[in-house]
């Protein structure tokens, strides 16, 4: 099921897809959150991953929601406290994750987290179930952590104390390839290079806790996220090669297994992960996909100064 949208309208002078994506990015707009919780999950192979209970004293009977960033990013992300702390305000259970070696989580896994981690979600969701005695979760995914919701959304068969009552995937590259070609392609690979720039400091504090691991020891340091995929994220995580990671990590052939209410929001402009790969995407009778024209890359700057993917967000959830 498919749903085309022009709902979405920018901030005047703002239906540029860079200045969507640099300015949603550079001007957060965070309100700091307080009191959250630092809680550990256990994962099956040894290695931990933090996650933050931000839940108010006086609970909603909703679902808790799960927030989980994208590449680059952490529980600290600016999408990830805005929409966290409008959810605080009605009282839900809300739990901010790093991904496995992501912000505060380095010091605890050896492995770092990639777009087919699907399993380190799921056991993060069991681990809130258990921690809240609920029955169902709700979950909200960011971009690279998109393509690994809809992944485990088809997995779910192998989960079935796993209950998700519905999903929210904003900007997810489901075709890791293309979407990695792309990013090298384009706008003279200034994306490319930010993220280089943001894993290479990454790298850096892992050598610390890590000096061991071969896989730290980049020189010289690639220059192209395919490069560092081929070189450090395969390997570490037992692929073959960058093109064995993306084939086995992409959620684009499975779309249609997706049996959970989800909602999977696009900007045709998004100069990180291209719209096209939906065009062919054969998505579940579950799955609504909304295409906007504009909003650029986890961007969607409205007018009045209103962030029109946290209403959304916000409103799926309800």
């Amino acid at each position: 099921m498919a749903k085309s949208t022009t709902e979405f309208v920018p901030r005047r002078f703002l239906s540029c897809r860079h200045r969507q994506t640099i300015l949603a990015a550079l001007f957060g707009g965070t309100i700091p959150l307080q009191d959250s919780n630092q809680l550990t999950v256990d994962l099956p192979d040894g290695d931990q991953l933090y996650i933050y209970d931000d839940s108010t004293v006086v609970k909603s009977p909703a679902p808790p929601v799960l927030l989980v960033h994208g590449l680059g990013g952490s529980h600290q992300s600016s999408y990830m406290i805005r929409i966290a702390n409008r959810l605080r305000r009605q009282s839900r259970n809300i739990y901010r994750m790093d991904m496995r070696g992501c912000g505060k989580g380095i010091s605890i896994a050896r492995k770092t987290a990639h777009a087919g981690a699907s399993d380190d979600l799921a056991q993060t969701a069991l681990r809130i179930q258990e921690l809240t005695g609920e029955p169902a979760i709700q979950i909200v995914a960011f971009s690279l952590s998109g393509n690994i919701l809809l992944k485990l959304l088809a997995e779910l068969g192998e989960y079935p104390e796993l209950q998700i009552t519905n999903a929210i995937a904003i900007c997810p590259p489901i075709d890791l390839a293309y979407s990695s070609q792309m990013i090298t392609d384009k706008y003279l690979g200034f994306y490319d290079r930010q993220f280089i720039r943001s894993l290479k400091k990454d790298l850096i504090k892992r050598r610390k806790y890590y000096p061991d691991c071969p896989w730290t020891q980049l020189a010289p340091f690639p220059k192209t996220l395919f490069d560092f995929d081929n070189r450090f994220t395969a390997p570490l995580n037992g692929f073959v090669d960058a093109a064995d990671y993306y084939q086995q990590s992409s959620s684009k052939d499975r779309l249609s297994e997706i049996t959970v209410p989800t909602t999977v929001l696009v900007a045709n402009d998004d100069p990180v992960v291209p719209a096209e790969i939906f065009d062919d995407a054969q998505l579940s009778e579950s799955t609504t996909l909304i295409r906007t024209e504009f909003g650029g890359h986890l961007g969607f700057l409205a007018r009045q100064g209103k962030r029109w993917m946290d209403d959304q967000v916000i409103h799926w959830l309800s």
